[in-house]
């Protein structure tokens, strides 16, 4: 079967100079020698010296994250989320205290009891459904933007990790971990990764990698 993506390297007469003789070795190879190969060609171009799991760099990448967080699209979201949930609650009480005064209405026999309490489910449903629920998507959306744009400023494995992109890996439990539980852990990461390059390297037409 002819190779995905060849056309592109035959397209470029020098790159196919380069690789032409040596390519019947290089199909040849296992998946973990191409990935080993990649990696190095990868590093030739792109490498990134701040990709070993060590303090300084996880201190320098927290300040990145910390911009982030503190950024005025996060604040603005969060004020969005907060005031919004504030409104949900401040509706909710006074639809509590509008129940309480018409349940004790009603068992004093007075008929306009009943009123406050429909009054008081009406504001329920409006505390929920115009501010509950619009507060609870503003904090899902201030979340979501805050972990992608955290995702967006990795440049390597470490930073990723850091940035939360490996955690609820189905694999990984809280509390201490036994030397075989990070053994599991360390495996599940890995196949996330390969499958991540792999996704990456994936793309028809080069729609979403091409640099021209």
């Amino acid at each position: 079967m002819r190779p995905e993506y060849l056309s592109y390297v035959e397209q470029d007469a020098t790159l196919f100079e380069v690789v032409a003789p040596v390519l019947p070795a290089l199909r040849s190879l296992s998946a973990e020698q191409v990935e080993t190969l990649v990696f190095y060609l990868k590093s030739l171009h792109s490498y990134y010296p701040s990709s070993e799991n060590h303090v300084a760099h996880l201190e320098r990448f927290s300040e990145r994250l910390k911009t982030i967080r503190e950024s005025a699209e996060q604040t603005t979201l969060q004020r969005k989320a907060s005031a919004k949930l504030f409104k949900a609650m401040a509706t909710g009480a006074v639809a509590g205290v509008l129940l309480a005064v018409g349940g004790v209405a009603l068992l004093g026999s007075a008929q306009w009891g009943a009123v406050l309490i429909a009054a008081a489910v009406g504001l329920f449903v409006l505390a929920e459904v115009r501010f509950g629920k619009p507060a609870l998507e503003a904090a899902k959306e201030q979340d979501r933007r805050y972990f992608l744009e955290c995702i967006r400023t990795a440049r390597a494995c470490n930073e990723l990790d850091w940035s939360g992109l490996f955690s609820y890996n189905g694999v990984t439990q809280p509390g201490p971990q036994s030397d075989a539980a990070l053994e599991q852990t360390r495996l599940r990461i890995a196949a996330l990764s390969a499958q991540l390059r792999n996704a990456l390297y994936n793309d028809e037409y080069m729609q979403y990698s091409a640099h021209r």
